[in-house]
């Protein structure tokens, strides 16, 4: 069965179902009692609640059809492919830097290869840190030749058990040939300098279109333009337009080294990720046999395996490993990918759909936007890799996960924007002028990209989770005026269509004590979804609309958890919704009947300081190697797991991390 018409019945089975699903919530109102204006608005609340709701067993179904087992797509021989590494980072901080760079380093070393390259892209403000990173990448630079070096000893000596296997199959072994004494006499060090100048950081001058300016800039950068020419046209884009022909970057040996290479792929990746070894090989594998894709999505995997990991770290890792089958399934289903931010993108492809060139410029992201990776992926049908992982690290907690979601909402409502730029872009539009007067900068995009069924379903994914909030609550607020047959029943199949039925697909006799863990987990974290979550909207909104919103920084939040009790800054970030509870839930037991369902909801949120508190306690060492770690068998000091999975047993491999002053390497 052909893509099409997958999808065509796939969409046709969840259109019946909706359909049925307002029939019978027509059927559930008692008309005779209820005012038909409230019972309209109940119907249709309903419906577009359910409606949305739908899509969790629809997937569900999906699984069980065809399948949630990883795909492993077609490779090919990948020797001619070269690849650039690229980690993105703005650094507030040395323990940022510190954390990206040695991520960088593992995945690099555990890459080797003379055709890959690893390149921090840095958009760093204060001068300080800019030198910080110039300094710990040479103490990685000295790092990489001395390990390599050593390796090159033990090669000349025919000590073949110390070399990493990967270092020999794709470097050493094309050295064989050479005489043992000749290769550490006239190559050894030429090859050991060489790899350590591939370990490079580039400054940008300019911070326009925040992260994907970062790899668009260095993809231009590879193909020998080190002057903008995007993003610079007033007309289009005010006073955030850049100067024309600006330098891309700061001059430097590593900005020389990277101009005019051209690069055939470029890895993105965030500060705080990981590539396990191997990976690399991998995605150009399967590029070189699917040269048609312009992004190879791999899987992103979320670890955990040190004893300071919280509670919430785990369940939020259980809780991806169970529902993986459901996204291998629905992305073998379409035949195409979401792009999340971090995957291998074809520079060519990118160049030419989304950047173009100086004399006709595309740029079809819009310079605002932050979830730049929908336009892209509208672009560049991203082929999905599941057999294939880069690893994240889960929020620490629930205040850090709110603060990542809010910041999503904020990317979905300029999302919006765009999408319906006349019902939502136009009164935003001017909702803003009138709020920011003066520094109202009007934008607007160069080049419109038209997302086919598909590309529509899969970039309004997240904005359908965002607006079940706000439904979801309307709900909870408009059935009590309502006389329903059976009051609780739609609520119910609400709930159980998204914490119950989708754990048909992915339940069994390995994952069952995990599945229920992380039912009951979602029951108390996700209830007081319908506040906590229009708050986070509001707070979106808010802060596109030019309102002076403060965004706590993640990392901040992490650092004073650890630095304090952990139930009183959850009770110091999270105390207004315990407030709200208590008065909300007395004003309802007085003077509201039937509102057993607002009650249920207001105690959950009265309790989220303390499940914040108890799920923010790191998880035991004793217990951590059983724990279900993203189904990528995580444990403490285990394989493929970034700063630490190449532990010091491993032949050709070290161990790596700061000492106190946070200066040296050890």
């Amino acid at each position: 069965m052909n893509r099409n018409k997958r999808v065509f019945i796939f969409f046709g089975i969840w259109i019946l179902l909706s359909f049925f699903a307002i029939l019978l919530n027509v059927l559930n109102v008692d008309w005779t009692k209820t005012n038909y204006i409230n019972g309209i608005i109940i119907i249709v609340v309903l419906g577009v609640l359910q409606g949305s709701v739908m899509e969790f067993p629809m997937q569900t179904v999906a699984t069980l059809l065809i399948g949630g087992d990883t795909r492993d797509p077609a490779k090919a021989r990948c020797d001619r492919f070269t690849l650039l590494l690229n980690y993105n980072l703005l650094a507030l901080s040395k323990d940022e830097i510190e954390d990206c760079l040695d991520n960088m380093f593992q995945a690099f070393m555990g890459n080797l290869s003379p055709n890959v390259s690893a390149v921090l892209v840095s958009a760093t403000g204060p001068q300080e840190l800019k030198d910080y990173e110039i300094e710990v990448v040479q103490k990685f630079r000295s790092l990489i030749y001395d390990q390599l070096f050593q390796e090159g000893v033990s090669f000349a000596k025919n000590d073949l058990d110390t070399i990493n296997s990967a270092h020999l199959e794709h470097l050493w072994k094309l050295y064989e040939d050479v005489e043992k004494s000749v290769f550490v006499r006239e190559y050894l060090h030429d090859i050991c300098d060489r790899f350590a100048r591939e370990f490079m950081v580039v400054h940008r001058v300019n911070r326009v279109l925040r992260k994907c300016g970062q790899y668009q800039d260095l993809m231009l950068l590879s193909e020998g333009d080190d002057l903008a020419f995007t993003y610079c046209d007033r007309v289009y884009y005010g006073s955030d337009a850049r100067p024309y022909s600006e330098p891309l970057f700061h001059d430097s040996e590593d900005v020389n080294n990277i101009f005019g290479r051209k690069f055939d792929y470029t890895l993105v990746l965030d500060g705080d990720t990981g590539v396990p070894d191997g990976c690399v090989y991998d995605l150009l594998s399967i590029a070189a046999a699917n040269p048609e894709r312009g992004i190879i999505q791999p899987a992103i995997k979320l670890y955990c395996n040190d004893q300071t990991d919280t509670v919430f770290m785990h369940i939020e890792a259980m809780r991806q490993s169970i529902y993986e089958p459901m996204t291998n399934a629905v992305m073998a289903l379409f035949g195409q990918s979401a792009y999340f931010g971090k995957a291998m993108i074809k520079n060519k492809i990118y160049i030419d759909r989304v950047i173009g060139t100086r004399e006709s410029p595309i740029e079809r992201v819009p310079i605002d936007v932050l979830s730049h990776d929908t336009f892209e992926a509208a672009l560049l049908q991203p082929l999905y890799a599941g057999s294939v992982y880069l690893l994240e690290a889960p929020s620490y907690n629930f205040v850090t996960w709110n603060i990542r979601e809010r910041r999503w909402n904020r990317g979905e409502v300029l999302l919006a924007m765009y999408f319906w730029k006349n019902a939502v872009g136009r009164l935003m539009r001017w909702i803003q002028r009138k709020v920011k007067r003066d520094r109202f900068n009007a934008t607007k995009l160069r080049t419109e990209s038209h997302l086919d069924f598909v590309s529509s379903f899969i970039a309004y994914a997240a904005l359908r989770q965002m607006m079940m909030k706000p439904f979801l609550l309307l709900y909870v607020l408009i059935h009590i005026s309502v006389h329903l047959r059976y009051r609780y029943a739609s609520i119910i199949i609400v709930m159980f269509l998204v914490l119950v039925f989708p754990k048909f697909a992915t339940c069994n006799k390995k994952n069952y004590k995990y599945v229920l863990i992380e039912t009951i987990a979602s029951i108390f974290q996700f209830t007081p979804e319908a506040i906590v979550g229009c708050v986070r909207l509001v707070k979106a909104v808010q802060a596109n609309l030019g309102a002076n919103i403060k965004w706590i920084p993640q990392r901040a939040v992490e650092d004073e958890f650890k630095a304090s009790n952990c139930f009183l800054s959850s009770l110091k970030h999270l105390w207004g919704y315990s407030v709200f509870a208590i008065f909300s839930g007395i004003i309802v037991i007085l003077f509201v009947e039937q509102a057993l369902l607002l009650l249920v909801m207001l105690i959950t949120l009265f309790f989220l300081p303390l499940y914040t508190g108890v799920t923010s306690l790191p998880y035991s060492k004793k217990e951590e190697g059983h724990f279900y770690a993203a189904n990528v068998e995580i444990a403490t000091g285990a394989a493929n797991t970034p700063g630490i999975y190449r532990s010091t047993e491993e032949p050709g491999c070290i161990n790596i991390g700061f000492d106190d002053d946070k200066h040296s390497v050890v």
